[in-house]
């Protein structure tokens, strides 16, 4: 698998990142829910301004300048879901997203329970995927034996599979234990989601 591939559609998102899959009819941007400058309302009667954080996301490396919709937060499993925000802000989302690969997502990890699997990130610099192990103990994911330290600048990355399928987020603010829990795709995002992308 020719990693670099993917790095194009991992992107800046607050203040971590994040990384864009195809799914519901477009293309939507998957970040660790402690990247974003505050949780959105949780009363169903609010509407989209009042979940759109902006500007929050930017190709990496580069200062935010594009705004977003959360379409979904949970803030135990610490992810959210981000999306196109509506007009006039619309555009500066549509032209980031053309320029990103879209990351498939897999289920390989659904079973069995107690695994183990090779996997890889992207290095702080957002130069290389480097090699580690991942576990999961039929719920979130843990990072073991990682080639590279793992900072907190990297958070809202994606863990990837050997075959280039994301798998999970890196969420280093989650706990004090080195590793994890990181939120695992298959298990943590909503059900409209993972109907168009598995």
């Amino acid at each position: 698998m020719n990693f670099e591939m993917l790095t194009p559609g991992v992107i800046t998102a607050g203040s971590g990142r994040g990384f864009v899959v195809e799914g519901a009819g477009e293309r939507l941007v998957i970040t660790a829910a402690h990247c974003l400058p505050f949780l959105p309302p949780a009363q169903s009667f609010f509407g989209p301004k009042e979940r759109t954080y902006g500007p929050l996301l930017a190709r990496l490396g580069d200062e935010p300048r594009a705004r977003a919709v959360c379409r979904f937060i949970d803030p135990i499993a610490d992810m959210a879901v981000l999306g196109s925000p509506d007009n006039p802000h619309a555009d500066e989302y549509k032209a980031l997203m053309e320029t990103a690969t879209a990351l498939s997502i897999s289920d390989a990890l659904r079973n069995p329970v107690n695994f183990w699997v090779p996997a890889r990130l992207l290095s702080l610099d957002g130069h290389r995927w480097f090699s580690c192990t991942i576990r999961h103990f039929g719920g979130p994911l843990w990072i073991t034996h990682a080639a590279e330290v793992i900072r907190s600048e990297m958070s809202g990355s994606p863990i990837v599979t050997e075959i280039g399928t994301a798998i999970g987020v890196v969420c280093t603010a989650a706990a004090p234990w080195e590793g994890g829990p990181n939120p695992r795709l298959t298990y943590n995002l909503p059900g409209w989601l993972l109907h168009d992308t598995l």
